[in-house]
């Protein structure tokens, strides 16, 4: 039959098919027309490839939406179903697609699919643990690799029945000895397996990956190419691969990072950069001969979320791990089709068995390896055990580079039927090896985890997962309660959504650890519950759980400073590697003095610059007085005249030329006379210069540094003419000849005058560098302390155990206050790198506040998106503009700073009246401000230098000692009150303002860490200044406001740490007011308007349930009336809307008129004013920070 006629809208029809499928002519005729013809239905040449490639996306996803609850591994469904197409397109030829896929280039499958693979895997190791397990890692990923391919060449040699040859045997170990590093970790990723194994699994099989490259494609060209020079071959090989790799991969990351940090919060761009360049890096190191693998690794590890801008880590991930699930679904759909293709022919029942043999062979000579080993791998990084071991071994899946492999030997050319024979068996055993990991060992090796008791559930565990689920259950039951007032939910089935919102615990418990959970006794004396006493071991089990669960805390808490522009990319990077790297280290908490080794910068560029600004400080401030001889002043006008410079510097550059020419031999024989005259030239000319400056600056010329080099340099070329000429009638000698040329390198002296102008220039960088490193410092210490303060709230979710919430508890506020220290430090020692710093955190957040503010607008419908995009755009460009903000900013002084105060809030009548009475104080290292218990005798706002605050117990805000001690017995959480309190404050803060508006004693005592200098306000002053300024809102309730706000952010920080309550405060800012509650006075709260009411001082009772509550706490929305029970009773409310806000802040400012009323006539009686040195500063408030050199100086001259 003839092939039907073809136009551009038809398809080709194979000879001997019958197109017409058992109809008439006509209706063929008709049907052509209908398909191809006229109506263009079915359309020819359409890329089915690419349709089959979105269709097994699609088969992907549907089997992992079907199967994800099954332990039937999706990769087998999915080479099966490929085996299926391949098969039937063996029997059919109306698939022509099948047969180009099964001829797929080994090199395209290659640089198609590993990119994904290696960089995904890398990227996700733990870089910090990888470094500790590094040895490791290297042991079995090349002693170990050599041995396994050895083992399994030599048996497959041994015992194969197909007669292939050693080096064919060897190929077929090198092949089935590598693993691959994403489905290695999936099957025990999510399990509760140690993090050091998982990291050891991928660590082997990534570089395991990068040796089986080397070795195959070595051992490949050896053997079907001759060689002349086999060891220059392997050497140039091993240079190429490794060296050449691991320096590639280290420099391209720093290109990435480089890009990457010049990127400003541009996801897309992020996303799209790291894509391409994994690809880019691994194309152009396998073009240039090196190992894409071991390039692409470097770069993962070397790279981390942290690289990228703040909150792309969750979808940076997820995008790798979407491309890596596609990847692996298309490699074995592929495979699936390419052994179906090229191995049908050649299966048969022997082959089934053969097949069963490779499999127990490769987890055979695995465990042998592993064991061989152990003794090595048990001494290096975090040890060994045969438990270890035994997971080592079964999660071996062979995967994306053993199918490569294979089908690259096996697209080589075949010389004879047999040579293809063995190339076919070989892709056909690889496959189905597999296969057969993916089928047995993923699906078991779970069940192996958990029978060696790798991730058993500890008692901590339980007890941290029994409090969860307890906790989770009472935000339930709370949630219900508040649901239950909603007037649209209220003939809801309540019944039925409780029971159906029940929180199962997820472990299954005995009898026995239920009753370990719930281990309680009963105080004889309040009947409340309290621990049992457990035992040493248990104890130090529960403190090793918490100290884990509080490393990972302060990990979130870097990230999370991170995301909000707090930390910048290198501190969060540093402090999150430093909390990684406590985790194996058992019983160790991170601390302060253990982080410096991390900023710790060398005292060489200190050293350096020191060295340099000498030298230009004596250039730039060349000046003498000019003398009265008219010649010598003319001198002294010309030399100090910047074209003087300008000339110096052009003979310099002239005269490295003859210099440079002199050093070239041909050149130099040639022109010796000219050479030798420009010489004589240049050398009177700086002799003549020198001369110039010695009459223009008299006696000092020879105290500067530059003119003791030009001198130094006049004189060695006086020696070098000298010898030339003495030497020219003798004759010449080694002696003779190696002195002239050690005075002729003496020249090269000359060239060093050029440093003269660049030095500035060196020296400007060196203190840009210098600047970064203390700004490096002051972040790492700054994220470390808040971290510390974060985690230190979860305290009592973490701990499980009064015993370990006390000792973690103490640690926690040990390693706080030496950081706190360290700051303060840093604070004295570089104020204006301090200052930048503060600056700039300041901005970000503020910036913050603006974007959440604009976030919520959006949300809310308030403002189009549109125009929140370009409001977005503005805020952007503001934090954009952070990075040019100066890297030091001079420290306030003492009246900026009082101009920053925010009860003062740049009133200038009330800032004109603290300058005339304000005094500045100074004090030395280790003086006494104030001592405990002692009457406050005014406030101290601190202009520079560092104080301590320590005391008997925490402030108290208001409460009775006795109601303290009573507390101390039994709180609310069950756990003993601190002690002691120890804090440290800085340039800005305020000390002594509660304690002068409540007349309370001092409750801690006030040290100089460092030379303190503050502005002093004494409490006359103040109090006078209290009944100047009453107008609302008066001063004094300023003052209160202020300590209000900040004992509530602390209160709500400790009470609800997920939350951030720093923007919410500011959202609600002018809807909050301070109220005063008389003793034995009620108070209504918690009307329809208000959204919290914050005891900030002193004690109320609830009038109907009776139950007290202490300053700070947040007070129940179950209790509606208050009664003060203090002296001095306050209470921060919070409205919802704005009208309420208004309503009460009349009776605010008439309780501080009351108490200005009355104070005139009582203060005089009880305070009286301790004398001290104080000087006036109605004048000099501008004075700035003091170190505690110049104030000794101060007090020596007084």
């Amino acid at each position: 039959m003839a092939p039907l006629p073809m136009n551009d809208a038809s398809v080709f029809i194979p000879r001997g098919h019958d197109v017409t499928l058992g109809v008439d002519n006509a209706a063929s005729e008709e049907m052509k027309d209908f398909s191809y013809g006229t109506f263009h239905i079915l359309r020819p040449n359409r890329p089915i490839t690419l349709l089959l490639v979105f269709l097994s996306c699609a088969v992907g996803a549907l089997l992992r939406t079907v199967l994800k609850e099954t332990k039937v591994p999706i990769l087998v469904v999915i080479f099966f179903i490929g085996l299926v197409i391949g098969i039937v397109a063996h029997f059919t030829h109306q698939l022509p697609f099948v047969k180009h896929i099964a001829e797929i280039d080994p090199v395209l499958f290659l640089h198609l699919f590993t990119p994904v693979i290696i960089f995904t895997a890398s990227f996700e190791m733990d870089f910090y643990i990888f470094r500790k397990s590094f040895w490791q890692v290297l042991v079995l990923a090349v002693p170990g690799f050599l041995m396994n391919c050895g083992f399994l060449g030599w048996l497959t040699f041994k015992i194969n029945k197909y007669n292939w040859s050693w080096d064919d045997s060897m190929l077929f170990g090198i092949i089935l000895s590598t693993t691959d590093p994403i489905l290695s970790v999936a099957a025990v990723k999510n399990i509760g397996l140690s993090k050091i194994v998982t990291n050891l699994i991928k660590g082997e099989s990534l570089f395991n990956d990068a040796t089986t490259v080397i070795i195959f494609e070595l051992y490949r060209d050896l053997v079907h190419q001759s060689h002349q020079e086999v060891v220059k071959e392997i050497f140039v090989q091993l240079i190429l691969k490794f060296f050449a790799s691991i320096a590639f991969g280290f420099l391209s990351s720093k290109l990435v990072s480089y890009w990457l940090a010049h990127i400003f919060n541009d996801g897309i761009i992020e996303v799209i950069l790291s894509f391409s360049m994994a690809y880019v890096i691994f194309f152009l190191a396998e073009w240039f001969g090196m190992s894409g693998v071991i390039s692409l690794c470097m770069l993962g590890l070397l790279l981390d979320s942290v690289s990228f801008s703040p909150g792309m880590d969750a979808f940076l991930y997820k995008f790798w791990a979407m491309l890596t699930f596609l990847a692996h679904i298309m490699i074995y759909l592929i495979m699936g089709i390419v052994i179906a293709q090229k191995t049908f022919p050649y299966i048969n029942t022997r082959g089934f068995f053969s097949v069963i043999t490779v499999y127990l062979s490769l987890n055979l000579v695995r465990a042998l390896v592993i064991l061989t080993l152990s003794p090595f791998l048990s001494r290096l990084g975090y040890g060994f055990n045969w438990r270890w071991g035994a997971v080592l071994v079964w999660s071996g899946m062979r995967g994306t580079f053993t199918l490569n492999m294979a089908l690259a030997l096996s697209q080589t050319p075949s010389i004879t039927a047999a040579d293809l024979q063995v190339k076919t068996m070989i892709l056909l055993h690889c496959g189905t090896a597999s296969l057969l990991t993916l089928i047995i060992n993923s699906t078991t090796v779970k069940k192996l985890v958990v029978t060696l008791g790798l991730c058993n559930i500890t008692l901590p565990k339980r007890m941290a997962m029994h409090n969860a689920v307890q906790r989770i259950r009472q935000m339930e039951a709370n949630a219900f309660s508040m649901l239950k007032l909603d007037r649209f939910l209220a003939d809801a089935n309540w019944t039925m959504a409780e029971d159906s919102m029940t929180i199962e615990y997820p472990y299954k418990l005995d009898t026995e650890e239920i009753r370990q959970l719930s281990k309680t006794l009963k105080c004889p004396d309040c009947d409340a519950d309290i621990a049992f006493e457990r035992s040493p071991q248990q104890i130090a089990d529960i403190m090793e759980e918490a100290r884990l669960r509080l490393l990972t805390a302060q990990i979130a808490s870097y990230q999370k400073q991170y995301n909000s522009g707090m930390l910048n990319q290198e501190a969060a990077q540093t402090l999150i590697g430093a909390a990684e790297s406590y985790v194996d280290i058992e019983g160790k908490f991170m601390n302060i003095h253990e982080v410096k080794t991390y900023w710790e910068s060398k005292g060489m560029l200190v050293t350096m610059k020191k060295w340099l600004s000498d030298w230009v400080y004596n250039v730039k401030d060349e000046t003498t007085k000019a003398p009265k001889n008219k010649f010598l002043r003319l001198c002294h006008q010309i030399v100090f005249m910047e074209e003087f410079e300008y000339i110096s510097t052009m003979i310099t550059y002239l005269n490295s030329v003859p210099i440079i020419l002199n050093f070239i031999t041909s050149v130099n024989a040639e022109y010796l006379p000219q050479l030798k005259m420009c010489n004589y030239y240049f050398l009177c000319l700086y002799i003549g210069e020198a001369a110039l400056k010695a009459l223009a600056m008299g006696r000092t010329y020879i105290y500067y540094h530059w003119n003791q080099f030009d001198l130094i340099v006049i004189v060695v070329g006086i020696i070098d003419v000298m010898i030339i000429n003495l030497f020219k009638n003798m004759t010449p000698s080694y002696p003779m000849i190696n002195t002239i040329r050690i005075f002729r390198f003496g020249r090269l002296l000359r060239v060093f005058r050029l440093f003269k102008l660049t030095l500035p220039t060196l020296i400007f960088v060196l203190d840009k560098q210098i600047n970064k490193q203390l700004t490096f410092r002051y972040d790492i210490a700054k994220g470390y302390v808040q971290g510390e303060e974060d985690i230190k709230r979860l305290i009592e979710q973490i701990s499980g155990h009064e015993k370990v919430y006390i000792e973690i508890t103490k640690i926690l506020e040990k390693n706080k206050q030496e950081a706190m220290k360290e700051l303060g430090l840093m604070q004295r020692d570089y104020p204006e790198i301090v200052t930048a710093v503060k600056t700039r955190q300041a901005v970000q957040t503020v910036l913050n506040t603006a974007s959440e503010t604009l976030k919520f607008m959006i949300s809310g419908g308030i403002v189009d998106r549109n125009e929140g995009a370009e409001l977005h755009k503005v805020i952007l460009v503001k934090k954009k503009h952070l990075a040019k903000l100066p890297p030091t900013i001079a420290p306030p002084t003492a009246q900026q700073l009082l101009h920053n105060v925010m009860w003062l809030q740049d009133n200038k009548n009330q800032i004109e009246f603290i300058q005339k009475k304000a005094k500045i104080l100074y004090y030395d290292y280790g003086d006494i401000i104030c001592e405990e218990g002692e009457l406050p005798q005014g406030i101290h706002l601190i202009v520079s230098g560092m104080i301590k605050l320590s005391g008997s117990s925490a402030p108290r805000y208001g409460v009775d000692k006795d109601v303290m001690k009573e507390g101390a017995k039994k709180t609310t959480h069950g756990h003993t009150a601190a002690s002691s309190y120890t804090d440290y404050m800085v340039t800005g803060a305020i000390i002594g303002e509660l304690n002068c508006l409540t007349k309370q004693e001092m409750e801690y005592a006030v040290s100089c860490e460092t030379a303190v200098q503050t502005c002093f306000i004494s409490i006359d002053d103040l109090l006078e200044a209290f009944d100047r300024f009453l107008e609302p809102p008066s001063l004094e309730y300023k003052i209160w406001l202020k300590i209000a706000l900040d004992i509530a952010l602390k209160t709500y920080k400790e009470n609800l740490p997920n939350q951030d309550w720093s923007y919410k405060l500011c959202a609600q800012y002018s809807n909050m007011y301070v109220v005063d509650v008389l003793n034995h006075t009620k108070c209504d709260i918690y009307d329809e308007a208000m959204d919290d009411v914050i005891l900030v001082h002193g004690t109320v009772q609830d009038c109907q349930l009776g139950q007290r509550y202490c300053a700070p706490c947040i007070l129940p929305k179950t209790c509606h009336q208050v009664q003060g029970t203090s002296p001095a009773t306050k209470l921060l409310i919070i409205r919802s809307i704005e009208g309420g806000a208004r309503k009460s802040t009349g009776t605010c400012f008439n309780v501080c008129q009351h108490h200005a009323d009355r104070r005139c006539a009582t203060l005089g009686q009880l305070f009286s004013m301790e004398s001290r040195n104080r000087s006036s500063v109605a004048n000099d408030l501008d004075y700035t920070y003091m170190s505690s050199q110049s104030h000794s100086v101060r007090k020596n001259k007084e």
